[in-house]
């Protein structure tokens, strides 16, 4: 039987051999388009990592920065493009929500909104769907570092692969929902309809388990969810976006979480109830959890009827 110290020394020669692996630059087979080319050269996180790793992700990039510079947007994006590695993903993110909307009906009819502060460039846009009513939108994109503990920080766990050999943890995605619900806040004027689109790079994402980890984080009382009450009033709605790909195509998805709660002039447009499919959360009782059940688990609820 394999004894604990020479387990981790087994470990520990996975996880050299698994950094050894890591690329640092793309495929020679990817084509980099001239756009992200761009964004690349200079870029402090080239040579970081491999991406774009296939050519899939790649030509999606290339679409969304040709959209980007349709909207007169490429060369305000482009310090960011070509800073720090969560510099990129995180304008990537917006950019990405910026297409996905516009594609989709909401045009996005200015950029760099300012917010409470009355401050140019406090939201990322503004968008205006068929009902003629604009929606003042921030973007988050939460990544798997800020689940670490102060000990793996110090440790220096943020500078290695996100997906480590044979490491395991507990997480609650909720969690980091509601510290960005949290964050963005305190941009959202109580004159404006206001929406905040979560782009997650958590270890597990908020595209599995979506309804219970959302309902967890905005509904649930005894987890202090965000919408249970009127404390988060000027935020109409939150977000889970996610791509999605099956090895020859990217697709987008997005799920909205309505605030019942909300003030009426911050509430979101009918269109956009409508359009991205707003979750069914009972609020005829918010006193008690919409995942509650006396005879089962959230989990268990969540997996009997992911409606919720």
């Amino acid at each position: 039987m394999t004894g604990p110290d020479e387990l981790s020394k087994i470990i520990a020669k996975r996880r050299a051999e698994q950094s050894a692996r890591e690329r640092t630059s793309p495929p020679d087979y990817v084509r980099i388009g001239p756009l992200l080319s761009s964004a690349m050269d200079g870029a402090r996180w080239r040579g970081q990592n491999a991406f774009p790793s296939f050519q899939v992700f790649s030509d999606e990039v290339e679409r969304v920065f040709a959209f980007a510079v349709a909207h007169g947007q490429f060369a305000n994006y482009l310090p960011r493009l070509r800073g720090r590695w969560n510099q990129f993903d995180s304008a990537l993110a917006e950019l990405r929500v910026a297409f996905y909307l516009d594609r989709n009906g909401f045009r996005v009819t200015g950029w760099e909104p300012a917010g409470a502060r009355g401050v140019k460039g406090e939201g990322e846009f503004m968008v205006t769907g068929p009902s003629g009513i604009s929606t003042f939108v921030e973007v988050k994109s939460p990544g798997w570092e800020g689940e670490l503990s102060e000990e793996e920080i110090v440790g220096g766990r943020k500078n290695q692969p996100k997906h480590l050999y044979c490491e395991a943890r507990a997480v609650g995605p909720w969690e980091r929902v509601q510290f960005e619900v949290e964050k963005a806040y305190k941009k959202f004027i109580p004159t404006n309809a206001n929406l905040l689109v979560i782009v997650d790079d958590l270890f597990v994402s908020l595209e599995y388990g979506t309804d219970l980890q959302m309902g967890t984080a905005l509904y649930e009382r005894r987890h202090n969810g965000c919408f249970a009450d009127s404390k988060y009033q000027n935020l109409g709605a939150v977000g889970a976006f996610w791509l999605a790909n099956n090895g020859r195509e990217i697709w987008y998805d997005m799920k909205l979480y309505v605030n019942a709660n909300a003030l009426k002039s911050c509430a979101i447009p009918d269109d956009m109830r409508l359009a991205f499919g707003e979750r069914p959360i009972d609020r005829a009782s918010q006193d008690s959890s919409p995942l509650d059940d006396l005879n089962a688990t959230p989990l268990q609820q969540y997996l009997r009827d992911p409606s919720i």
